[in-house]
């Protein structure tokens, strides 16, 4: 069964694996890729105390940080950031995720990228909800055209897909 499941300071050594597998590219920012194991713990407090709005710094929303889970192995990561500044409507958007690379090509994409608009609609969310896209980045862009994704705007760099945040995704199956 595929589940999403909200980062805990709980968290241990699976979920640090497969954030090694996840190597900072188009536009996902993976910190914890190459840290040390013994960082790791600080990190997911991190990740839950920016959550809840806890030790933000100027520049940062609440963000949410969820793993992808599949029969209980973590097969994924992604973070629903609960506002967008004018930083963020550029690079970033409301939501932003990454599928372990030993387990890309199977949907994982588009389950997650479905499950965070749920989450972000039974959040409450009123604001269309935002996610960016690096030009070149063809399977992202088939990930947000699958789930229901809007092309509203394209640059040199990246594309803009809308989701209501009223409507149901479409299920990707």
């Amino acid at each position: 069964m595929i589940t999403l499941q909200p980062v805990s300071t709980s968290d241990g050594r699976a979920f640090y694996d497969m954030l090694q597998r996840i190597r900072p590219e188009n536009g996902f920012e993976n910190s914890a890729f190459a840290m040390d194991y013994a960082d790791f713990p600080a990190w997911l407090a991190k990740r839950v105390d920016m959550s809840q709005g806890v030790g933000l710094e100027d520049w940062q929303v609440p963000a949410t940080t969820y793993w992808l889970m599949d029969n209980g192995v973590p097969v994924g990561t992604g973070n629903l950031r609960h506002q967008l500044t004018d930083a963020l409507r550029e690079a970033g958007g409301n939501i932003g995720y990454a599928v372990d690379d030993s387990k890309r090509g199977r949907g994982y994409g588009k389950a997650l990228l479905h499950l965070l608009l749920e989450e972000a609609r039974r959040r409450g969310m009123t604001e269309d909800i935002l996610v960016t896209v690096h030009l070149d980045n063809i399977a992202s862009r088939r990930v947000a055209e699958a789930c229901g994704g809007q092309l509203r705007r394209e640059t040199e760099k990246r594309v803009y897909y809308w989701f209501s945040a009223q409507e149901e995704t479409i299920n990707p199956g």
